[in-house]
């Protein structure tokens, strides 16, 4: 299986706004004893037993699909992370896919069909508790997600094709958990008022192809500036709005800052622009990370839109 990184929020969309990036992490599983092997991020410091997170995902995604059956013992599990841990990319989310999906795949069921898909979202969102993140790294693209109080709902978004994404990942790690247990649990009405009238530029945006707006769409006042006091996130945001983003967020609880480029008509694989103006973003933000001396590296990525794909060999 793979299933593509994720950028939650997108400014003022908290909780429930996220995109699929074409970054993404692989599980391979074989019928040849117990074990777990782990290849690139967190090679070094996740479990190889039964506590690793996919393993338990792919054990609830099996009882899941068969009514409580336990999970066959003789399973050898192969991750495959390219996405970075704890920078705001849904390597958690991630992880939590691809166990679930895997699951019912071994079950029998195809993650490919609308209704596996439908079960698929309302396991990982009950399992994380918001579905941000884990709508793009099942359906792909940019989603909204919501609670109907009955079920989880998404509904996709367009995104042009040359759209990209910088992504400024700090070296430093931020635990979701920890951030946002420092958010608060109530807020003024202006600022409500702020992020509803933001979120909804943000979607009219995206779906008139006007990304002169984004710049103003993408503020928030409820999440970034609590999770963004520890680093020079607004110098950062600055930077690249000033040598030419649309828009520029942190992605998900942070650290890893996000700047939209490209999607005016360019096709990033028949010219130049489109990489041009990314490299010059990308080029700004390297920049100001080295003035506030904050040490990482910059990517410059594309939207997914596949979603979770599971391939069997």
């Amino acid at each position: 299986l793979r299933v593509p990184a994720t950028s939650a929020n997108m400014g003022p969309g908290f909780d429930s706004f996220g995109f699929a990036l074409d970054l993404g992490n692989e599980l391979v599983i074989e019928r040849k004893g117990f074990g777990v092997d782990i290849v690139g991020q967190g090679k070094d410091s996740l479990p190889r037993d039964e506590s690793n997170a996919i393993v338990k995902a792919v054990q609830q995604g099996y009882a899941a699909a068969t009514g409580g059956d336990d999970l066959p013992s003789d399973l050898h599990f192969t991750c495959v992370n390219n996405i970075p841990t704890a920078r705001g990319l849904g390597s958690s989310s991630a992880a939590l896919v691809s166990g679930l999906a895997a699951g019912l795949v071994l079950a029998g069921r195809d993650v490919s069909k609308p209704n596996v898909r439908l079960q698929l979202l309302q396991l990982a969102a009950d399992a994380e508790g918001h579905p941000d993140n884990v709508a793009p790294a099942i359906y792909g693209g940019f989603q909204i997600a919501i609670n109907t109080g009955k079920q989880w709902v998404t509904q996709s978004v367009a995104m042009p094709e040359s759209l990209q994404a910088v992504l400024f990942i700090p070296d430093f790690e931020s635990l979701t958990s920890e951030t946002r247990g420092r958010l608060p649990t109530q807020v003024p009405m202006a600022d409500a008022v702020h992020n509803i009238s933001r979120a909804a530029m943000l979607v009219n945006s995206f779906a008139t192809g006007n990304f002169e707006t984004l710049r103003y769409a993408c503020e928030d006042v409820l999440h970034q500036p609590v999770r963004g006091a520890d680093f020079p996130l607004y110098p950062m945001m600055a930077a690249a709005l000033a040598s030419g983003a649309h828009g520029c967020f942190l992605s998900g609880a942070g650290p890893t800052v996000l700047a939209l480029t490209g999607g005016h008509g360019s096709d990033v694989h028949a010219d130049t622009m489109v990489t041009y103006m990314a490299v010059e973003v990308a080029e700004a933000m390297r920049e100001e990370a080295l003035k506030d001396e904050l040490k990482g590296r910059v990517v410059i990525a594309s939207p997914d839109r596949k979603g979770v794909t599971c391939e069997k060999i």
